[in-house]
């Protein structure tokens, strides 16, 4: 039997690191997804909402993106966490997937597991994920509706121009498209929580629009 990757508080044991990527691999990809969709560091930025030194500094290694900001600069550039973390260039067949083989990336503040494999008839992003305290993520406009479930802990949602709400284990949300949106820990203690994003062939909107 394989072992389980959390341990008995529902936690993960040793999370595999974003960091033990190859930063200089890391930056390499990011800038040739940057250049096939002919865009500058400044458009970049400015579709993501972050400084074009920000977008300048992770293309030269200089910077290593929290999983927040880069799931932005992926969704400005038309991808996603999913396509861009996958292990081999051909995903899994079938309907069957098996923890082992799913993908573990993480930062000092966030570590996602990608359920799902990028595929083209998978249409779903779906993401085990858990948030240390002491982060406040940017929102994020999302191309697709947002739906999750949590774990474990106590999430402080928020959407822009709606009160925010907490959220207690075993309570869901939904999210429709182009909604600003964050989500974090509201005491303390980490939250865990499973979330499925609608992909869509749309790339994000800039939130300053």
């Amino acid at each position: 039997m394989a072992k389980s990757p959390f341990n008995r508080s529902g936690r993960r044991a040793q999370p595999r690191r974003l960091a033990a990527d190859d930063a200089s691999h890391t930056a390499r990809r990011l800038r040739d997804l940057r250049q096939r969709c002919r865009l500058s560091m400044r458009q970049l930025a400015h579709q993501a909402d972050v400084a074009p030194s920000y977008v300048s500094g992770v293309e030269a290694g200089r910077i290593s993106p929290t999983l927040a900001t880069l799931r932005k600069l992926l969704m400005a550039l038309g991808t996603d966490l999913g396509a861009f973390f996958s292990k081999t260039a051909t995903p899994p067949t079938g309907p069957i997937f098996r923890r082992e083989a799913m993908r573990i990336v993480a930062d000092g503040k966030r570590c996602y597991t990608l359920i799902l494999p990028s595929r083209p008839d998978i249409r779903l992003l779906m993401l085990d994920e858990e948030f240390e305290p002491g982060e406040r993520p940017p929102f994020e406009t999302l191309a697709g509706d947002l739906a999750g479930y949590v774990l474990m802990g106590e999430l402080l949602l928020e959407v822009q121009g709606e009160p925010a709400c907490t959220l207690r284990t075993g309570d869901a949300f939904y999210i429709p498209a182009w909604k600003k949106v964050r989500g974090r820990t509201l005491r303390q203690t980490p939250v865990r929580l499973v979330t499925a994003q609608i992909l869509t062939t749309e790339k994000t909107r800039t939130a300053r629009s």
